[in-house]
């Protein structure tokens, strides 16, 4: 072996060394380069892509982000050259997903179901009992818009009343009742609820005379006054709905009558599904509003109170709620929109039906009806016009799946709801 070379030596051929390597390289195509996405939870959900890089005019630095929300995880990288990322399948995505997501826990299926209907049919009520058997719970804000409409039913409803009794029946009241009515017409109109307007209530709602105006309300269904269904359950709740501190229970919720102004969107976990459920004004001002919520619809639940066979549209007193009702189902079932959507026909208010049949005779609002008067015939009667083809059109008859529900029945909508969910659950796998 020779003498050891001097440290002056050893660099010149390390130099050396460096340019030969130089110039081999100089005429060779750049090689593929791996980049390697690593989880921050670990290794075990690394992937790489490859990223191929070409010489060309430079570009302005592009950043993008590659985000997987439901596993946490957030990747982003930057290239001032142009770079050409290429995915080798959409399995790769596909596979990272299941990797990253528990196995124990099914993805959850989205139905996107729109409530239809006139209005006080009852779908906003529908809507309020499905929360109330879900994870999904009142809010205190909502408990508080609630309250605030209780209050305005019970103001209502006695300025309906007093109509009633001056416009339509023309009752000659006593001085003392006379004066009480007479006061509350000026405070109502003058300010915002008091003690004192709320002592006035209670005073005028306690007289016979009102009370019998109100068991005749049905002969007034034709007229523009309408009480609401639980007026009676609120007037006598005035001294516990004037208090400040008032908050309404789920029974109070359901019962209160709050108008559907706008379209109201609201998701509700349902066995496993997700609902996202759209609510619709019923009033026909508001109907335009409608087809804005259309489009990718799984769902069509078409509400229909029974029990308002006899009774005529607030906007339009010459003009029969349930002909209206007809008329807007088959709107929807002749609707390009709906010929593959799953429709559901929901007879509401069944128990007001099954009272009303007995004392008033559907032949009145419907001259063709000529059955006994029985709740079976006159349910039959009212359900073959729905499904009259000259009322489904196009749409397959079969596939209308009919329901009887009471919005205010906590077990009766919970049983509906979850045997629609089921088939739905069917008909989807």
């Amino acid at each position: 072996m020779g003498p050891k070379p001097s440290k002056k030596k050893k660099r010149k051929m390390v130099v050396q060394e460096q340019k030969k390597r130089k110039k081999k390289t100089k005429n060779k195509k750049p090689k593929q380069r791996r980049r390697t996405l690593v989880s921050k939870k670990g290794s075990n959900f690394s992937k790489t892509l490859k990223i191929s890089r070409t010489k060309g005019k430079k570009k302005k630095d592009k950043r993008r982000t590659i985000s997987f929300n439901n596993i946490g995880l957030s990747h982003s990288y930057s290239s001032k050259e142009t770079n050409d990322i290429t995915y080798e399948s959409d399995r790769f995505l596909q596979s990272l997903l299941s990797q990253e997501q528990p196995q124990n826990t099914p993805k959850r299926q989205q139905i996107k179901v729109l409530f239809l209907g006139c209005a006080e049919s009852g779908k906003s009520t529908i809507i309020k009992n499905i929360k109330c058997h879900t994870s999904t719970r009142f809010s205190n804000e909502e408990k508080i818009e609630f309250r605030d409409a209780i209050r305005h039913n019970i103001l209502s409803n006695m300025g309906t009343l007093l109509s009633l009794a001056k416009f339509e029946i023309k009752i000659n009241f006593e001085n003392d009742l006379l004066e009480l009515i007479e006061e509350f017409n000026q405070t109502t109109q003058s300010q915002k609820p008091t003690n004192r307007i709320w002592t006035l209530v209670q005073k005028i709602w306690e007289y016979q005379e009102i009370q019998l105006i109100y068991y005749q309300k049905h002969k007034f269904s034709k007229s523009k006054y309408h009480l609401t269904e639980s007026a009676e359950v609120f007037l006598n709740k005035v001294r516990t709905a004037k208090q400040p501190e008032f908050i309404p229970n789920t029974v109070e919720i359901l019962k209160c009558y709050l108008p559907t102004t706008h379209i109201v969107m609201e998701e509700i976990i349902l066995n496993e599904q997700i609902w996202k459920s759209y609510d619709v004004p019923g009033m026909r001002e508001g109907r335009k509003q409608w087809p804005s919520v259309y489009n990718a619809v799984n769902l069509v639940c078409f509400v229909v109170a029974l029990s308002e066979f006899d009774m005529s549209l607030r906007e339009s007193t010459g003009e029969n709620r349930l002909r209206d009702s007809l008329n807007e189902f088959s709107n929807i079932c002749s609707s390009p929109w709906f010929t593959n959507t799953q429709i559901i026909l929901l007879f509401n208010k069944i128990d007001i039906f099954k009272k009303k049949i007995k004392k008033v005779d559907l032949n009145t609002s419907f001259p063709e009806y000529n059955g006994d008067n029985s709740y079976h015939d006159a349910f039959e009667f009212i359900k073959s016009k729905f499904l009259d083809e000259s009322i489904v059109g196009t749409y397959d008859r079969k596939r209308i799946q009919i329901y009887l529900v009471n919005a205010l029945d906590l077990n009766s909508v919970s049983t509906t709801f979850n045997h629609i969910s089921d088939k739905i659950s069917v008909s989807e796998n």
